[in-house]
């Protein structure tokens, strides 16, 4: 939810309530003001009336508002307030009344003196003032969302602009300065943290770029004369059994502590996006070609091969990484297949799909592509491979899911 939305809502929200309570009170305050001013108006007209029969000797009777008659002597005098309904010839119905009474003597005679007018009938008066309140509140709301809409998005104009350019962000541009200026000093803060930050990101970012590419280097270099002296020492005359297996297997050692940190190197070069080279890539050629590099291991494994691949699918995207992802994925397939099984490839300009047929992972599926998490605890592979997978699928915004059905191992790439 957008923050003009959920301020927009609670402003409707706290105005619809005091619309409301202002109503209801509203209400009150005109019913009780309307009956006060009533009874003042009907007291006026029984002094009136009081002063006319005096002066006259005459009884008005205007029925239903004055009903005026003659009393037996000491009757109850006080006087009393109250509605009443009456029907109305004219009207067809009963009409609410407003009605003062009161026992007067004039002239020497006590006389019954009813005074009456019409009362606004609390339902008319309620309809009223809920379809007046509605309509000022309906015509506010109109009024507050378009004007604090345009006043917001002019004021948080600057914190999108900025947001704009955070998206376009990338470590490996230094000198990178937000454009973005605002007069708000919330927002002209927001930008400077932000540019410290970044530069504090830029900044550990080619250290770390510098060290991995330096300890790499530092590290094959050691690897190749250990490997180039174990090399040495095999071919030693008189190496007895033992000291050739312990040789061998230490040369065995750096060979796969070589590949491990080339394989490191590499995922790291990728997460970092160090391939920015992006060309029109043939995946329908790559695929075929790549899949020749596992005849021997297909031959050795009696495995099948079904290719379903469709021609002319293009992609835009760094040459080593869609061979890298390819190969990760059919070196994948063919290692984990069962002997004799049938590894599928299915190739479309909307998804790569490759299938092998095997046991359930004994590892939860949510873990197969992290860095290091092997199936066979004992295999000599780093658990990297498709760790790099997902990298590159990430730097090009494919998807990539794993799914098990109808014993099938299927590792799904959506372009």
């Amino acid at each position: 939810m957008r923050l003009l939305q959920k301020t927009n809502r609670a402003y409707f929200l706290i105005s619809g309530t005091a619309f409301i309570i202002a109503g209801v009170v509203f209400f009150f305050v005109i019913s009780f003001f309307f009956k006060d001013q009533l009874n003042e108006k009907l007291l006026h007209d029984i002094k009136n009336i009081t002063r006319s029969i005096k002066r006259n000797g005459t009884i008005p009777n205007y029925y239903p508002f004055i009903d005026i008659r003659e009393v037996p002597v000491q009757s109850e005098r006080s006087s009393k307030i109250i509605d009443t309904l009456i029907f109305n010839e004219f009207e067809r119905r009963e009409i609410l009344f407003r009605q003062i009474s009161l026992i007067r003597v004039i002239n020497g005679k006590e006389y019954f003196i009813a005074v009456r007018d019409t009362l606004i009938e609390e339902d008319d008066l309620l309809e009223v003032i809920a379809i007046v309140t509605g309509s000022v509140f309906i015509l506010l709301l109109v009024c507050l969302y378009f004007i604090n809409r345009k006043l917001s998005l002019k004021i948080w104009q600057p914190f999108y602009n900025t947001l704009d350019e955070l998206k376009e962000f990338s470590h490996d541009k230094p000198g990178f300065k937000l454009s973005s200026k605002s007069e708000l000093y919330e927002f002209a803060e927001l930008n400077k943290t932000l540019e410290l930050l970044t530069q504090k990101v830029i900044s550990d970012y080619q250290s770390l770029k510098r060290f991995t590419e330096d300890a790499s280097h530092e590290i094959q270099t050691p690897l190749a004369v250990i490997q180039s002296k174990l090399e040495t020492l095999m071919q030693y005359p008189g190496l007895k059994k033992e000291q050739a297996e312990l040789i061998n297997s230490a040369y065995v050692y750096t060979l796969r502590i070589s590949k491990l940190t080339q394989t490191l190197l590499l995922l790291t070069k990728i997460a970092n996006d160090q391939f920015p080279e992006k060309s029109a890539i043939n995946i329908s050629e790559l695929l075929s070609e790549k899949t020749k590099m596992f005849e021997d291991h297909i031959l050795e494994k009696s495995l099948t091969l079904n290719n379903e691949i469709k021609k002319e699918c293009i992609l835009e995207t760094n040459f080593f990484l869609a061979e890298s992802l390819i190969i990760n994925l059919i070196g994948n397939a063919v290692k984990h297949s069962i002997t004799g099984g049938i590894i599928n490839i299915k190739l479309d300009k909307k998804h790569l799909e490759i299938s092998n047929p095997g046991k359930p992972l004994p590892i939860p599926a949510s873990k197969l592509f992290d860095r290091f998490y092997k199936i066979n605890k004992s295999s000599d592979s780093p658990g990297l491979g498709l760790a790099i997978v997902r990298e590159i699928c990430r730097l090009n915004k494919w998807e990539i899911n794993y799914i098990y059905e109808d014993n099938l191992h299927k590792v799904i790439v959506n372009f």
